[in-house]
This record gives structure tokens, C-alpha cells and sequence, in this order.
């Protein structure tokens, strides 16, 4: 075979001096046939192999592999033998005496001669039809602290416009909020949503397309009246418009690391970041995210009205006035001491408490673990029968109050011998604001001061 070297060599002699082929071979002691084939090409010559290398050594387990590799294509993805599992099976079971990078030349071999070449087709989508979902993970510096937070990512397939929103996790109540706060920011609902199975909105995965999706989420979307449509398992790539969201907004949205005293600030900076999108353009065209927005919109479906952003759980509330939700308890009215029918309403950073249908508690959520949230006055009606136990009481003593109110407190049980005095103060707060209360008790106590003083 010639080298390109000696192509270029009798080319040049042939082309560009005009020497024939007859004195080329005679001068380049080479056939004919040879200069012929030099001066129709003009490409670096390949060499192609017309027969296999023989290896006796992986060829005698050759069959074994294939089968394994074969029945693997039925197995769970998670559970399919890698080429050092195979080879250390060949080492027990055969007795094998190669090596494992011939094995691992052999898988590789095989399975780039028989995996289905990827290919995809060139999508289009009308206004208003189509968005895809997806939840991504990312690092956050809040208050100091590295913390992990989980990204709701949402985009229209016509338009391209997204939607970004931090929580501090991917349960079903951050699941539905973010689609609302993505709704309201949309301006309306896409008419179907794209997702993958999570656990949050699917049930059971049925049948080809089929699912049974978890009871709230059907409440939710036959609110927002949207239609779900699943990937089939492990085929993420069904909404890659939304998985290339997660990756540009930890890229390029994300970088360097935030720092942050609250996830309302980074939500805040990537509302922004999303506003700024607009300017983009869409793929394949010379149009802008923002102008194929303009049009989106008018295609969406109206928003109607507000549903709850929240994950419903039975609880009873137990002897303290305390119902337990994940690893906290929060107080409850004494009265409703003792009902096994209340219902927790969990949004994402508050909780509520039903009983007979109407909200008696509501406390900000708290995502410590083993912590008691109480709220004072859950348990003023109680302590007004039993007095003495003010002194002890957790919700009184674990309740921060102005220095007033604890030097109020001291000078009345010093008077009285009960704290009866002090409940009736703070049950002013049911009817006046805390700052109309607290000026009231500092004037009292500085009253007080002054008499005390003239004695």
C-alpha cells in the first residue's frame, strides 16, 4: 500500500512536469496499475481487515458472554452485569485465565456492534399546548451554612420561557406551589405538562402509557383542568427541553455558589434570572424567547381561582393539645385535647391544623427535628383553671416575650401567689395588637416602680 507521501510524489510528477505513466513506472519502479490507482486518489489510504484476529482466549467464553449480556437486556437497568462483573464470573464459574481488559475490549466490542445508533426526531409544538417539568438539585450557601436545595423547573415548549423556583425539598406540597407560583407567573396553565414518574404525582406505572396517579395530584390538575403526560421509566430524555433547564440554571445561574440569608433572596435573583431569559433566542430561529412569549400567552388556559399548596394528613391531637407531623409536634386549643379526626394541611413553610373543617392552629414549619412549636394561647384557658402550673408551663416558658411582661409576672405572683393576673395580660392579646399590649405593661411596671420607689 502506498504511503500519501508517494501519492503526492507521482501526482505532482504526472500533473504538474507531464510525465506519463509509462516513464513514471519505469523512473518509480511501480506497476502500471499502481500509478493508475495513485493519480485517481488523493485521500490517506486506510487498511481495512478481511478477516477477524484470532483470540483463543476470550473466544472460548465468547458465547457465554453474549448470552449473559443478552438476558441482561430483560434485567433492571440497575441490575445488569457490568465487564468486570463478567469477568469475575468468567474467573469462578470457567476458570478463566485471561485478562479483564480483554474482556472489557470484548463487551465493548459487542455491544458498540449491536446497540441501536441514537437518533431523535425534530420536534415542533403550537402555543399553549406543551411544558415540561422537572426537579433538579443544587448547592446554596444559606445563612453560612452549605445547604442542598432542590430546583422546581418548568418550561413552555413554543415559547422556550422558564420558570425557576428553590425549595428546601420535592414533596408533594413544594410540587404543587411551585406550580402555582409558575402559573401565576405564566399568566395562565399549559394545556398538557410533561413529567417523569415521581413518586409524588404517580402512583403506579401501569401498562405502556398508563398510570395511576396519587389521588391529590388529580385534585390539583383537574383544578388548574391541565392534562399530565409521563416519560416511560428511565426515558428521561422524553423531556429534554426541561433536563437542559436544570443544567443551564445550575451553569449559568448558580455559579459561583450563592450566598444568601433566605431562600426568599435567591428566588427573588432567579425571577430575575428568568425575566432576563426573554432576550434569548429560540433555537433554530431568529425570533426571541419574549416575542414567541407574547404569543404563548394568549394561548393558555385562564387560571381559575386558588387551590391548596398542601400535603393533607391525618393526626390526633394527644393529652397536651399536641399533633405530631414527620418529627415535630405543634399545639392546638386544650379543648380539642383528646380528637383523633384533626387534619394537617402541610404548605411548604406553614402548617395548619383542622378540626370539623375550620383551621384552630397554624404555625410557621419548622424542618428541625424533635422540636414542640407552641403557641401560648392555645393554653390560656387551661392554665385559668389550674394557675399554679404557670410557673413549669413549657408553652409559657419557652414563649419570647418583652422583659416587661417577665417583670410584670414576678411582681403579681410576689403580690398574689398565683398567676392568674398574668394570664388575664396575656389574654389581652386576643383582643388588642402585641404593640398596644406592650406599652400598656411597660407603663404598669414603670407605675409600679415609681410607688415602690416613694415607699
Amino acid at each position: 500500500m502506498l504511503k500519501m507521501a508517494n501519492i503526492e510524489l507521482i501526482r505532482k510528477l504526472h500533473f504538474k512536469e507531464g510525465r506519463s505513466i509509462r516513464q513514471l513506472s519505469k523512473d518509480l519502479k511501480l506497476s502500471r496499475q499502481t500509478i493508475r490507482k495513485a493519480l485517481e486518489q488523493n485521500e490517506i489510504p486506510t487498511y481495512k481487515r478481511t478477516k477477524p484476529v484470532a483470540n483463543p482466549v476470550i473466544d472460548s467464553v465468547k458465547t457465554i458472554i453474549i448470552q449473559w449480556l443478552t438476558d441482561d437486556e430483560t434485567a433492571p437497568l440497575k441490575q445488569r452485569h457490568s465487564a468486570a462483573q463478567i469477568f469475575r464470573r468468567l474467573e469462578k464459574e470457567y476458570g478463566f485465565k485471561g485478562g479483564e481488559s480483554t474482556v472489557r475490549r470484548f463487551v465493548r466490542q459487542y455491544k458498540q456492534l449491536n446497540e441501536t445508533p441514537n437518533s431523535s426526531i425534530p420536534l415542533e409544538f403550537d402555543p399553549g399546548e406543551f411544558a415540561q417539568f422537572d426537579w433538579g438539585e443544587a448547592i446554596i450557601v444559606l445563612n453560612g451554612v452549605e445547604t442542598k436545595v432542590m430546583l422546581f423547573c418548568m418550561r413552555l415548549l413554543y415559547s422556550r420561557k422558564i420558570f425557576i423556583k428553590v425549595f428546601p425539598h420535592q414533596r408533594q406540597e413544594a410540587l404543587f406551589q411551585g406550580h402555582a407560583d409558575a402559573f401565576d407567573y405564566f399568566g395562565g396553565v399549559p394545556k398538557t405538562i410533561i413529567y417523569d414518574n415521581m413518586k409524588t404525582a404517580v402512583k403506579k406505572v401501569l401498562e405502556g402509557t398508563k398510570r395511576e396517579e396519587q389521588v391529590a395530584f388529580i385534585q390539583f390538575r383537574s383544578h388548574y383542568l391541565f392534562d399530565a403526560q409521563f416519560c416511560a421509566p428511565a426515558k428521561g430524555n422524553e423531556k429534554g427541553q426541561v433536563e437542559k433547564l436544570v443544567q443551564t440554571a445550575r451553569a449559568q445561574f448558580l455559579v459561583p455558589v450563592p450566598q444568601v440569608g433566605d431562600i426568599q433572596e435567591l428566588n427573588q435573583y432567579l425571577l430575575e434570572q428568568c425575566d432576563r431569559y426573554e432576550e434569548t433566542y429560540v433555537p433554530k430561529t431568529k425570533e426571541k424567547v419574549g416575542d414567541r412569549f407574547l404569543l404563548e400567552k394568549e394561548q393558555l388556559l385562564p387560571i381559575i381561582g386558588t387551590h391548596p399548596c398542601a400535603r393533607k394528613v391525618e393526626a390526633t391531637v394527644n393529652s397536651l393539645s399536641l399533633v405530631n407531623f414527620e418529627t415535630n409536634a405543634y399545639s392546638v386549643p386544650t379543648r380539642h385535647a383528646g380528637r383523633k379526626d384533626a387534619k394537617i394541611f402541610a404548605y411548604v413553610n406553614h402548617i395548619e391544623v383542622l378540626i370539623d373543617g375550620n383551621c384552630v392552629a397554624k404555625h410557621e414549619r419548622s424542618y428541625d427535628r424533635l422540636q414542640e412549636i407552641f403557641e401560648v394561647d392555645h393554653y390560656l384557658d387551661e392554665l385559668e383553671r389550674k394557675p399554679r402550673a404557670i410557673q413549669h408551663a413549657r408553652p409559657v416558658r419557652r414563649t419570647n416575650l418583652p422583659p416587661s411582661y417577665q417583670e410584670f409576672y414576678t411582681k403579681s405572683l410576689a403580690k398574689y401567689r398565683h398567676g392568674k393576673e398574668y394570664i388575664k395580660l396575656l389574654k389581652l392579646h386576643r383582643e388588642f395588637t402585641i404593640e398596644t399590649v406592650k406599652r400598656a405593661v411597660e407603663s404598669c411596671v414603670k407605675e409600679q416602680l415609681n410607688k415602690d420607689m416613694k415607699m
